[in-house]
Order: structure tokens, then C-alpha cells, then sequence
């Protein structure tokens, strides 16, 4: 099971329900994932970074993870589902 967490980025220009796609993501690695908000000093294999639009660069350096996800649009999210997926091999 991939240890997993979220940021969600400031939601200035949402163009999605990014709240929506969090609970998606979240149905569809049920047996693949477990998600959690972050905490100080905790290693992650995933952090699914949510943004409502694709100006924002952040990438949440701070959260120690081995992979970065990054979902920008709702069409997005099926590919980001099977990227996550594809970590378990690795893991």
C-alpha cells in the first residue's frame, strides 16, 4: 500500500471541482493507496499535488516524497490514477 498525501494549491483560478477530483482519485486507489493530509517530517511515496489551473509551479518541496503527481485539469485525473498505480511496482 503506498503511503500517499495531498496539497491542494491556493485555488485562485480554479477551473475544477479540485475537491471532487481529491475524493475520486481517493475511490478509485482504495487498493492501491492510502491518503493522507501531510505532516512535518513524515516520507511519502506520493504527493498528489491538485491545482485549479496550470499558471502554478509549486511543486511542495518541503513534503519529502518520492513521486510528485500533479493534476491541473479535470482530464487529468484518469492518467494521474494509473501513474499512482504504476508506483506500486516500485514501491
Amino acid at each position: 500500500m503506498l503511503r500517499c498525501t495531498v496539497k491542494f494549491c491556493g485555488g485562485c483560478n480554479p477551473r475544477y471541482e479540485r475537491g471532487d477530483a481529491y475524493k475520486a482519485i481517493c475511490a478509485a486507489l482504495l487498493d492501491t493507496a492510502s491518503f493522507s493530509y501531510p505532516e512535518d517530517g513524515v516520507p511519502y511515496d506520493v504527493l498528489l499535488i491538485l491545482r485549479g489551473c496550470t499558471g502554478c509551479p509549486y511543486l511542495y518541496e518541503e513534503i519529502e516524497a518520492t513521486h510528485r503527481v500533479v493534476v491541473a485539469a479535470a482530464d487529468e485525473i484518469p492518467q494521474a490514477i494509473d501513474r499512482i498505480r504504476s508506483f506500486t511496482s516500485q514501491a
